[in-house]
């Protein structure tokens, strides 16, 4: 399957076998045993690529990101780290829209809403807070961002993955997530 309708009118499920698929980095892993360390290379690398939009998707990626005022058009949030509710100092500082989407899924409407603010460059910076879980929001956001667009998550104990948007890329999730909505 090389195509998909984006963004989709059913809830994607993901399998077991789906996850695992996906625990591997998309992108580039940025290394760091300090995460100010790899905030600032992450920094640098933005700066360098001059994207058209940077989405970051995740609470602790998202702080570190602001804190150190590097350039995030679209945040995702859940007001989780590593699954334990944590208030993000984000929220408050800027306009943020609100929807649900479940564990292990990317529903419709966050698809939808996530889909709608990359197309939006005049309310960035934008927060997208999730009742639930963002994880796999990861992938929605590199299916409807254009090419060459940087999306940014946090890859827990190792640093963080940076993802340049491009066809190949984009296939290569449309290959994962087809084998859910074909079943």
């Amino acid at each position: 399957m090389n195509h998909l309708l984006w963004p989709p009118r059913v809830k994607i499920v993901f399998t077991e076998e789906m996850k695992e698929k996906v625990r591997e980095p998309i992108g580039e892993l940025i290394r760091g045993e300090d995460p100010d360390e790899v905030t600032l290379k992450l920094g640098k690398l933005i700066k360098e690529y001059n994207p058209p939009i940077v989405v970051a998707v995740g609470d602790y990626i998202s702080s570190k990101l602001y804190q150190h005022k590097i350039r995030v058009d679209v945040y995702v949030i859940d007001g989780k780290i590593e699954r334990v509710e944590k208030t993000s100092e984000i929220v408050g500082l800027m306009k943020v829209v609100e929807t649900v989407n479940d564990a292990g899924t990317i529903s419709p409407q966050s698809a939808e809403k996530l889909h709608s603010l990359i197309h939006s460059p005049e309310d960035w910076p934008i927060i997208l807070k999730i009742d639930g879980e963002e994880d796999l929001l990861g992938l929605a956001a590199i299916l409807s961002s254009p090419k060459n667009a940087i999306v940014v998550y946090g890859q827990p104990k190792k640093g963080a993955v940076l993802v340049r948007v491009s066809d190949d890329v984009k296939k290569k999730i449309i290959e994962i997530i087809g084998e859910s909505v074909s079943r």
